[in-house]
């Protein structure tokens, strides 16, 4: 179990600037501040919702990226940070979901009617990234580099089926 401190200690390896990791902290703290208010009455309202679910998905980005520059020799690999990067993907990953209410399929969004049709189905690429997340998280205590490169591979075609069929381009 990862505890609360290395969930909001930010290491600051060469290829992230003061200003990226200001940013990673504050959409974070915006993630957090959404959580801490009441998500019931947040999800009454569809403009909270995508709202809500797009600051998730960039928070799931801003953990992802540097990733996926490490498994593709990009940036150096760094055990710790990749460890507390997965960590952070794999909580994050249970959070949009909440977020997609009927009638949030309008205005400024990408997501597809096609998930309210669809629900099922929508729900099982959910519940695949959660799992492919978690399963990279649980990779990363290996450190061997190419156990975690074929598992993030995996963890990305989850996100790209995910938005083949619920996401417009």
């Amino acid at each position: 179990m990862i505890s609360l401190t290395t969930h909001l200690s930010f290491p600051r390896p060469g290829g992230i600037s003061r200003n990226r990791l200001t940013t990673g902290v504050l959409a974070a703290g915006a993630v957090l501040a959404s959580l801490l208010a009441s998500p019931p009455a947040l999800a009454d309202k569809t403009e909270d919702a995508i709202q809500y679910r797009q600051a998730v998905f960039q928070t799931l980005a801003w953990q992802f990226s540097p990733m996926g520059a490490m498994v593709k020799g990009k940036q150096d690999y760094d055990v710790e940070e990749f460890r507390t990067r997965a960590e952070r993907l794999a909580l994050l990953a249970q959070m949009p979901w909440e977020g997609f209410i009927a009638g949030s399929y309008d205005g400024d969004t990408d997501a597809l009617s096609k998930i309210e049709s669809d629900r099922a189905g929508f729900d099982k690429r959910a519940e695949a990234l959660m799992t492919q997340s978690r399963a990279l998280a649980d990779a990363a205590v290996s450190q061997d580099l190419d156990a975690l490169r074929s598992q993030f591979v995996e963890t990305a075609k989850t996100c790209k089926g995910c938005h083949q069929q619920y996401r417009a381009d």
